[in-house]
């Protein structure tokens, strides 16, 4: 176990700009190449793929790395894991810097997406391997934990009516040697060494082994196993050596709903047993919910959001992670914030609702003023009444406790969680009144999509390129406005005023010659004869 610290990470990629090829379909017709498109920042120094990274994981605990694919999360965990070299900043593990120490002396440990298990070796020899090279002091760790069990091995059979005269002697010499064990620990020797006793590893493959319940299988291979029994083999191979910091980058993805589902439990309870530090990557939201003691969102290499669960559920940061965290997706409507006598209202076509006194605290701290925003409200926060926004349902699915109808509002797709209570009302075809209540929405700058109550989070990175195509597009307005744009501070900085160019005195062409000018005479006296 150990404290993780990421300090201003940053990763970067050689860009390496690929000259077009004609691709030829049928019957020898061109087809237009594939072009492959992605949102990260590409700068002189290359694709940027992870952007300052900061982040301090604390002892023991889970976190969770979530976002869409190319986010930067498995290129995050592969820097700590030491298999991605670090372009810029600096990691810490345990209070030591280990950018350039090899992954091996780092004390960590990785399960894969794809197992990686050995399929000549079974399950036990597959466990058993990370066992045979350790450091020495981590060896000397493990037989003090072996000599332990030991000692109260013989004082069972003691109690049961063994020997005591032989059995006291070999009590004996386990104190002697652990005496030994813990002057060398505290000695400080880390050489490496060739190979464990071969009790010491049998010892500690059975303990894990009954942890993850696949004492069954150690005599198998990889090939005889099902999908979730290889992931038990791989994190168990992963967790045998007591690493401080236990990385999984997607070890879900290739299972199926089922199996995932058993494997998220597994997990949970793999959490409470071993006494390590957790970096899970995964793009599923509800794994992210489910196992972590907080949560990363990424986005284009930027961290979006850092909170637990229920923070990042209840609170989103900005538009993209109210509706990446959640199923279903968060609704959206075009609304107008209002401030009327020193309170915020916000309104929807004629529906008018009063926020609570929470968010009318939060908005009068950031001194929002009145605007247009976007207005977000999550499928099992609607409410079917008699007031509020009229949608047209178009379908209903029923979901045994609730009904999810979709609907259109305004040529938006919305969709409203319903209890069903024993009683399913089929309201396809109808128009229905959609309302909510002040305390369960949330509200979107329409000019940069953050959250208008959580303007002053330290931890969100905005985009650079964002910020840039909102003054292109503040120029573009004042411009056809006939409008002078006024350069903000960050533009100022970012792009310094051009140096005025004096103007230049006009030079006069000079006159041709005398003798120019008797060869141009002939020329033209040629040409009339």
């Amino acid at each position: 176990m150990a404290e993780v610290i990421l300090k201003d990470l940053v990763k970067i990629y050689p860009y390496i700009d690929k000259p077009k090829r004609k691709f030829f379909g049928l019957f020898g017709k061109k087809v237009a190449p594939r072009v492959r498109k992605h949102n990260l920042q590409i700068t002189d120094k290359g694709v940027i793929a992870v952007q300052s990274l900061n982040l301090t994981i604390k002892d023991g605990e889970f976190i969770v790395l979530v976002g869409p694919s190319g986010c930067g999360k498995s290129t995050t965990l592969r820097m700590v894991a030491g298999l991605e070299e670090i372009s810029e900043g600096e990691l810490y593990i345990d209070g030591r810097i280990v950018n350039a120490i090899e992954p091996k002396d780092r004390d960590i440990a990785m399960v894969f997406q794809s197992y990686a298990l050995y399929p000549h070796m079974t399950v036990e020899q597959n466990m058993g391997y990370p066992l045979k090279i350790l450091p020495q002091n981590i060896t000397y760790q493990f037989e003090i934990e072996y000599l332990n069990y030991q000692i109260a091995e013989y004082e069972n059979q003691k109690a049961n009516g063994g020997k005591p005269e032989s059995l006291d002697v070999k009590i004996q010499e386990c104190k002697d040697r652990l005496v030994e064990c813990q002057k060398k620990i505290d000695a400080g020797e880390t050489s490496y060494v060739a190979k464990m006793s071969a009790g010491m590893r049998k010892y500690k493959i059975m303990q894990v082994a009954e942890m993850l319940n696949i004492t069954e299988y150690l005599e198998r291979k990889p090939k005889n196993l099902s999908g979730g029994q290889r992931q038990r083999v791989a994190i168990g191979r992963a967790v045998v050596r007591n690493p401080k910091v236990l990385l999984m980058d997607e070890p879900l993805s290739n299972l199926d709903a089922k199996l995932r589902n058993q494997m998220r439990a597994e997990i949970i309870k793999l959490r409470s047993k071993v006494n390590t530090t957790f970096i899970y990557v995964t793009h599923d939201q509800v794994e992210a919910m489910t196992l972590g003691d907080r949560i990363v969102v990424m986005k284009d290499g930027f961290v979006q959001q850092i909170g637990t669960p229920q923070e990042v559920y209840d609170h989103p940061r900005n538009k993209f992670v109210s509706g990446f965290i959640g199923t279903p997706q968060m609704n959206y409507f075009d609304a107008e914030l209002l401030l009327e006598n020193g309170k915020y209202f916000v309104k929807v076509d004629d529906y008018k609702v009063e926020l609570s006194e929470e968010k009318q605290a939060r908005l009068k701290e950031n001194n929002v003023q009145a605007q247009f925003i976007t207005l977000g409200v999550r499928p099992d926060h609607m409410i079917v009444g008699n007031e509020g926004i009229d949608g047209v349902v178009n379908v209903s699915e029923l979901m045994g406790p609730a009904a999810h109808l979709h609907l259109t509002v305004k040529d938006k797709d919305v969709i409203v969680i319903v209890p069903t209570l024993g009683g399913y009302v089929n309201y396809v075809g109808q128009t229905i009144k959609l309302g909510f209540t002040g305390n369960l929405v949330h509200l979107f700058s329409n000019e940069n999509e953050r959250n208008l109550e959580f303007l002053n989070d330290s931890t969100y990175q905005e985009d650079p390129r964002e910020i840039a195509r909102r003054e292109e597009m503040a120029k573009e307005e004042a411009n056809a406005k006939g409008e002078d744009y006024v350069v903000t501070a960050t533009e100022a900085e970012a792009k310094p005023e051009p140096k005025k160019e004096e103007p230049k005195e006009e030079v006069k062409p000079e006159e041709p010659k005398e003798e120019v000018k008797a060869e141009v005479a002939e020329e033209k006296a040629t040409e009339e004869k």
